[in-house]
């Protein structure tokens, strides 16, 4: 070996080691900033699990509070809030998370004014409640009530609601009876007359009373052709006169018969 491959060895040596010492002496890379968050949020979780297992029935008990308070939404009517209280009694005092809202909601809709029912529940210990009551159009067979869809139901005292109109008729024609009812309605609005009660008897024979006391015998057929003719006659005649009848029959082919207070006999009027 010749003296420049020995100096050659030499120098490489001398990089060879200068390569190792520079690359011992590099600073380690920073950690990555999710892995510090991950690591910081794993072991917050750890602390507030350790807290919430040592802690567990005062946590639950804060959480899952009794109900205790009711926030109602809307006005009633017919419907007290003494009888709501005691209807909600058996379920007041249930946790939060535990309170029965399918079985509040059943049991508040068997009151007989209550159609529907709303109950949310707002936490920490309170429920909102919004009730919407039967409205009733008409008496039906003197102890019942019917509402605007024709349904049937029954409260307590109806007789203080003596101003609605009654409707008679065989068990379930209450509906064909209201649409009756609302149609000679409109037919007699023009004449001022109120038809304050209308019967169906069991051979489908109409019968009204007009402003709580005229008495109009409709019959089966033609009902509305009958009373038409009816109201043209009625409106034609002296307020005096007409304020005497008493009785309509209108089941004459050319005419109709009327008992009058003024009259001890019926009279015929001809089309």
């Amino acid at each position: 070996m010749n003296q420049s491959d020995g100096d050659m060895s030499k120098r490489s040596g001398i990089r060879a080691m200068s390569r190792i010492s520079s690359s011992n002496n590099r600073l380690p890379k920073p950690l990555n900033r999710n892995i510090i968050f991950l690591v910081l949020t794993s072991f917050l979780l750890l602390c507030l699990g350790l807290l919430v297992q040592q802690n567990f029935y005062s946590v639950t008990e804060f959480i899952n509070r009794p109900i205790s308070k009711i926030r109602i939404e809307n006005q009633w009517q017919h419907v007290s809030e003494e009888e709501i209280s005691a209807l909600l009694a058996e379920y007041m005092d249930a946790g939060f998370f535990n309170f029965d809202i399918a079985g509040v909601k059943k049991n508040l809709e068997r009151h007989p004014w209550v159609q529907r029912a709303t109950i949310k529940k707002l936490w920490p210990e309170s429920i909102s409640l919004h009730l919407t009551e039967q409205v009733a159009i008409a008496r039906w067979n003197s102890l019942l009530l019917l509402n605007q869809n024709g349904e049937v139901f029954k409260p307590i005292g109806t007789e203080r609601l003596i101003s609605l109109p009654l409707l008679k008729g065989p068990e379930q024609s209450q509906i064909r009876v209201m649409k009756q009812y609302q149609g000679i309605s409109q037919l007699l609005f023009p004449s001022g007359l109120r038809l304050t009660g209308l019967t169906l008897s069991s051979r489908g024979s109409w019968e009204l009373e007009l402003n709580d006391q005229l008495k109009v015998t409709a019959g089966r057929t033609d009902v509305f052709e009958k009373l038409q003719l009816f109201v043209e006659f009625y409106v034609g005649q002296p307020v005096a006169q007409t304020a005497g009848y008493r009785s309509i029959d209108l089941r004459y082919e050319n005419g109709m018969a009327i008992q009058s207070t003024r009259q001890n006999t019926a009279g015929v009027a001809i089309r």
